[in-house]
């Protein structure tokens, strides 16, 4: 038997993303757009499109439910 600590976060913030389904969404549905602009970009074509504000939503979301989790794991 082995006495190495386990993180138990990776699990946490797992169970935390059926809590987060809105935000998840939305980053699938911009995700999805934004790869269709890309591709119907000429070549050399900059496109404005990003994700970043959708991604930092569902991940503000995820460590808002884990936290409290998580820091019940603590020892």
């Amino acid at each position: 038997m082995s006495d190495e600590a386990v993180d138990p976060k990776p699990e946490i913030e797992e169970g935390c993303k059926s809590h987060c389904q809105k935000h998840l969404a939305a980053l699938e549905a911009c995700t999805e757009r934004t790869n269709k602009a890309i591709a119907e970009a000429k070549p050399g074509e900059e496109v404005p499109n990003h994700c970043t504000g959708q991604y930092h939503d569902f991940w503000h979301c995820i460590d808002h439910c884990a936290a409290p989790k998580l820091f019940k794991e603590l020892k």
